[in-house]
């Protein structure tokens, strides 16, 4: 009966080895198929993992919460005024239109 190589050759990485792996890469300045190589890691996985780490990255970012500070919480004239940590601030008057806000902030968030 002959065995499947395939199985016998596979390896399940927990996710904080799959985190590793991608973080050697990235440092490593190799190809992906030099990493690969040296690593003994089928390329494909390698793409996996980035990928996944990618989408974690993202979702974090999006779940993260920030501290905000409530300057002045009856602003003059019904306005909303934004200040953000790294200095930017955005102002909406009153009266204003929620479709442009709407596609200022697709713009903003890329």
């Amino acid at each position: 009966m002959r065995e499947n190589n395939t199985e016998s050759t596979r390896r399940h990485r927990s996710q904080a080895e799959a985190e590793r792996l991608v973080r050697d890469f990235e440092q490593s300045g190799l190809s992906r198929k030099a990493f690969c190589t040296a690593r003994g890691v089928a390329l494909h996985t390698l793409d996996y993992y980035r990928h996944r780490d990618r989408v974690r990255r993202q979702v974090g970012g999006a779940e993260r919460l920030v501290p905000v500070e409530l300057v002045d919480p009856t602003p003059a004239g019904g306005g909303l005024r934004v200040e953000l940590a790294n200095g930017r601030r955005v102002v909406v008057e009153s009266g204003f239109d929620a479709s442009h806000l709407k596609r200022l902030l697709a713009i903003l968030e890329g």
